[in-house]
């Protein structure tokens, strides 16, 4: 098992100084945040350690090298939206995001992207189910072309829950 740290902690560092921060520490990966450029709007939402939207291959390259002359793997790209949000505008742009992180993710070669599912506070939860057959049969397709896989950042933390307690 690795041990890492999801970057949003590290609020208004550079891609670099986190990356040696975990370097130093002996971290051997980090999930990266890759929030859309901007002022946050709740804690640790906007921040990004990697700007997905303007990644080229030159900045790609880049980011790989640095982290493999640190001896730090990215072990997933981390954008925690709504995706279900109620305002349709709203909504649209994090889903483009999110599709922007997934091409991010394998450009980057990390193949993995962690993300919430989201809710419409509006409606029921069957509502929210239908919703969810609406917007993220795209985000999948997209990921399922591109060889990269969309998890729940709660599926995460409950496989590393236990994964600990049998060490």
């Amino acid at each position: 098992m690795k041990l890492g740290f999801v970057s949003a902690i590290l609020d208004g560092w550079t891609f670099e100084e986190m990356i040696d921060t975990a370097s130093e520490m002996g971290f051997s990966c980090v999930e990266v945040a890759c929030w859309p450029q901007g002022k946050a709007e709740r804690r640790y939402a906007g921040v990004s350690h990697i700007d997905t939207d303007n990644l080229s291959d030159e900045k790609a390259a880049y980011i790989l090298n640095y982290c493999k002359a640190r001896k730090v793997e990215i072990s997933s790209l981390a954008y925690s939206p709504n995706t279900l949000d109620g305002n349709l505008e709203k909504r649209a742009s994090v889903v483009a995001h999110l599709k922007n992180v997934i091409r991010a993710s394998h450009k980057l070669g990390v193949n993995m992207v962690t993300t919430f599912i989201g809710r419409d506070q509006t409606k029921s939860v069957e509502q929210n189910l239908e919703l969810v057959k609406e917007v993220w049969p795209p985000i999948i397709a997209l990921a399922e072309e591109l060889g990269v896989t969309v998890r729940r950042v709660q599926d995460i933390k409950a496989q590393a829950i236990s994964e600990l307690a049998e060490m």
